[in-house]
């Protein structure tokens, strides 16, 4: 049996009392108390120009099951980063569906809807045309 745990640990003393959030979680198929099975493998992209890519494909995954996406920005500028958007085919950046940005070191794990809808694949676009580089896996029932 699959089993896939993700963690989280956030520690801060921004505010005036420190704050202390330690969770993980067991990656699960959907109503099911077993653990996804199948994943994309780690992948890794080198970016040299600023365009955008389809990262990951709608068809990756299924509507009626659990899917989950990871993506980091392995680089360590604060100055560049890579758009995360849903998008059919536009550029991230222009995209009205944009996730967010990662930034050098950043990087985000969601859930995923993986709809037969275009307007669901995942694509990212570079910042700059400065050479970046993005690694991303998709797990999956």
């Amino acid at each position: 049996m699959a089993t896939t745990n993700a963690t989280i640990s956030i520690n801060s003393n921004i505010m005036s009392y420190p704050v202390s959030i330690n969770k993980s979680m067991t990656m699960k198929k959907l109503a099911s108390c077993h653990g996804l099975e199948e994943t994309s493998g780690l992948n890794v992209k080198k970016f040299t120009a600023s365009a955008a890519v389809k990262l990951v494909d709608n068809t990756e995954g299924t509507a009626t099951k659990a899917s989950k996406v990871y993506i980091r920005n392995t680089g360590s500028s604060k100055a560049n980063f890579f758009y995360v958007a849903f998008a059919n085919g536009a550029a991230a950046s222009d995209s009205t569906e944009t996730i967010g940005k990662l930034y050098g070191g950043d990087w985000m794990l969601v859930p995923w809807a993986a709809t037969a809808a275009t307007s669901h694949d995942i694509h990212v676009a570079p910042s700059t045309a400065e050479p970046m580089t993005i690694e991303w896996m998709v797990f999956v029932e």
